[in-house]
């Protein structure tokens, strides 16, 4: 079962930012002034997010799956005014490794996966990439994506000449604290134009889903 916590996660400098930080990063996104009455205990960063939603403002959360304490699964920002989710996965040496970037694209709040980021490192622990690769998707059903190739230095083009079946790519509007389907790493991706070894590999014991995190396997 997963932990949320309504805090912020520094990928960059691998931080889990404090209460008041977090809301203060807030409140400079939404023009409110909460954080001195987190500051104060009158509030915590949940009663601030629970606010937040409500009226439509931006907020984060971190969720903890147990086992990587030290680390997030994921951390999460939600920014109604853009009409955006973001969910960045986080491996085990606190590394961003995969971005969902989802959109509202209908009138009763109904995201659409747009856009994947995903991040290959050179080696388990460091930050050196070896490459990245920027998926985009539309409605009707397009495909392209861009690899940015760190290691020889170069830039790789693929754009879709046939539609894909883009229905797994639609995820409903959270509630507040209903969580689970949004930050789910497994979905019907329209993939099967994988570079390199980021395709499934044929064998019947391992997911259809590549974007799994490098520890999938010692679990």
């Amino acid at each position: 079962m997963k932990l949320i916590k309504y805090i912020n996660y520094w990928d960059v400098n691998k931080k889990i930012s404090t209460e008041k930080a977090t809301v203060g990063k807030w409140d400079l996104w939404n023009g409110t002034k909460q954080k001195k009455k987190v500051e104060n205990g009158e509030l915590t960063s949940e009663n601030v997010a629970i606010e937040n939603h409500s009226k439509g403002f931006g907020y984060e959360f971190c969720s903890f799956d147990g086992h990587h304490a030290e680390y997030p699964y994921c951390y999460v920002t939600v920014v109604p005014k853009n009409k955006h989710i973001g969910v960045n996965f986080i491996d085990d040496a606190g590394r961003k490794y995969l971005t969902y970037l989802f959109h509202e694209v209908k009138e009763d709040r109904t995201l659409f996966l747009q856009e994947i980021w995903y991040y290959h490192f050179t080696s388990e622990r460091g930050e050196n990439e070896d490459y990245r690769l920027h998926f985009v998707f539309d409605e009707e059903g397009n495909v392209n994506y861009r690899k940015y190739d760190e290691k020889n230095q170069k830039i790789e083009d693929y754009e879709s000449n046939r539609k894909f079946d883009i229905s797994g790519l639609y995820e409903a509007y959270p509630a507040f604290g209903e969580y689970k389907s949004l930050i789910r790493l497994d979905r019907d991706l329209p993939l099967d134009i994988f570079p390199g070894d980021d395709h499934t590999d044929g064998n019947p014991d391992h997911p259809k889903n590549p974007w799994l995190s490098p520890d999938w396997n010692k679990n």
